[in-house]
């Protein structure tokens, strides 16, 4: 199942890429019309919907790194503490 997610998830990040960067090349453009297909993209990717599902995904991803962040504190007390004995016992 993590493998389905995680392609899935990498087919949404590489849809993004590519809407972001063509998204610069239009804002990019001395042209107004490009600049004003630019703001009428942006407004359409930017629905309601599209924003509570970057908002979910944005959560989840700060609630792993949070994980991540106990758990890597977590192994680096436990290797202060595996230090500190190895201390004490060549004292």
């Amino acid at each position: 199942m993590a493998n389905g997610n995680t392609q899935k998830l990498k087919t949404q990040v590489d849809a993004l890429q590519l809407n972001i960067e063509g998204l610069l090349k239009l804002l990019g453009s001395n042209d107004p019309n490009k600049r004003l297909e630019f703001w009428e993209r942006l407004k359409g990717i930017t629905t309601p919907a599209e924003l509570l599902m970057a908002v979910n995904h944005v959560t989840v991803a700060n609630s792993l790194i949070t994980q991540v962040e106990a758990n890597v504190k977590s192994v680096a007390d436990a290797a202060k503490q595996i230090g500190g004995a190895a201390k004490s016992a060549t004292h």
